[in-house]
This record gives C-alpha cells, structure tokens and sequence, in this order.
C-alpha cells in the first residue's frame, strides 16, 4: 500500500527537473505557458516578441533547473524572467523601422545563427530534445 502524500506527488516533477528529465521541464511548460505569455503581452502589446520572451525564460529555466525546490519558486523565477525581459525590450532603442529589436539582438547582442537567440539560448534549447522543442513551438504558436 502506497502512502504517498499530495504534497510528495507534487514534488516529483521538480525532482526529475532537478535531474535534467526534459518530460519534467515539459509539465511546468504546459502548466505556466499560457499565462507567462499573456502577462508578457500585457506588458509589450506585441505578440511575437512576447512569445519570445516567454520561450527565452523558459529556456533559462531548463538551465538553472537545480537552482529550484518548489514549483512556487519556479513560478516566481518565471514571471521575474518575463518582467525582466520584458523591461529590456521596453527600454531597447528603437530601430530605423520604428521597431524594437528582436529579444536576441538586444544590446547589441547578435545571434549566432541569425535566429535572434542569444548564443546562451542557443545553448540551452540545443540540450532539449529536437521532438521536445518542436512540441513546445507549436503549442506557444497556437497558445492563448
């Protein structure tokens, strides 16, 4: 007989973050997506920068995973990772087309594969699974 708590269930997710188990970065993904996203819009009135910026936190997630214990604190880390980013696409000059420029050319930070992924975001979407990223793209193209 299984006395596992609700309290011990909910821990394994963080666990197998913990562990590097990209199944685990999978269900905070989906759990928090939707509304990371929304709150990234809000801020941005820009939909495709705040896609990126909500992906770009989640990818600083994956590579801080040990860094967590509980999914309160990584909700928390999220929405700090969204308002910073956020705020320094807010703060971002204006380019000569009266747009800002993409997350990944911030600061005059130049992708390395002309994705408009910083080199360390490369990175860390590089550790994932290639089945993995492609599931959590279409589900951030069609979300919300």
């Amino acid at each position: 007989m299984s006395t596992t708590t609700q309290a011990e269930e909910r821990d394994y997710p963080i666990l197998y973050l913990r562990h590097g188990i990209p199944e685990a970065f999978k269900v905070f993904f989906f759990e928090y997506y939707s509304e990371l996203f929304s709150f990234a819009q809000m801020l941005l009135q820009r939909r495709g920068i705040a896609r990126k910026v909500t992906m770009d936190a989640f990818f600083l997630l994956w590579d801080r995973r040990t860094d967590f214990d509980s999914a309160k604190k990584i909700k928390a880390f999220l929405y700090l990772a969204v308002r910073n980013k956020c705020i320094q696409q807010l703060r971002a000059p204006v380019n000569g087309t009266g747009e800002t420029p993409a997350v990944g050319e911030v600061a005059g930070r130049a992708s390395v594969n002309g994705t408009g992924e910083t080199p360390a975001v490369e990175a860390v979407a590089a550790s994932l699974p290639p089945e993995l990223l492609r599931e959590l793209f279409a589900f951030a193209a069609t979300a919300v």
